[in-house]
């Protein structure tokens, strides 16, 4: 029997999902470190993962909640069910599909909008050479985009002399 409480249940589960996930990858960054300075891992990969994750996409997985948190939460869902990175319209879908409001005119539009928010947020998301998208976090080895490294290095287009 529904109750009035289930919409503050269901925030609060979100919220706890989104903490977990917080504390999971806090969790393996800690243990990244610790490897490169040359220190025996403080977590185990037991403790660092969320045994009860949601897999499920119901109608209001994603209501309510900020775009990029979505995005990720959906990525680690589909990563807790082997199926690995998706593409953009996976994720467009599945958040449109969980209750997340896109406040753009058209669906052509939201989606511009999102491609645009993953490619502008290489510190969460990274993009593999097939198009699809998955969280920065999975591939910590992998070369970054070559803009970025230009920066880094101040080679890029603001790092030039003019003569």
């Amino acid at each position: 029997m529904p109750s009035d409480l289930d919409p503050a249940i269901a925030a609060l589960e979100r919220r706890r999902e989104e903490a977990l996930s917080t504390a999971a990858e806090l969790e393996r960054t800690i243990n990244t470190l610790c490897k490169e300075a040359g220190y025996a891992p403080r977590y185990t990969e037991a403790a660092s993962s969320n045994s009860t994750r949601v897999t499920q996409i119901s109608d209001d997985t994603f209501y309510g909640m900020k775009q990029t948190p979505a995005m990720r939460m959906y990525l680690e869902m589909r990563k807790a069910q082997n199926l690995g990175p998706a593409t953009t319209r996976d994720i467009f879908d599945a958040l449109k599909q969980g209750g997340y409001v896109f406040e753009a005119k058209t669906d052509d539009i939201a989606m511009v909008g999102m491609r645009a928010l993953l490619r502008t947020q290489p510190a969460v998301f990274h993009r593999l050479p097939q198009g699809t998208w998955g969280l920065s976090s999975w591939y910590p080895d992998a070369k970054k985009p070559k803009e970025e490294t230009q920066k880094e290095n101040g080679t890029g287009q603001e790092g030039r002399r003019r003569f």
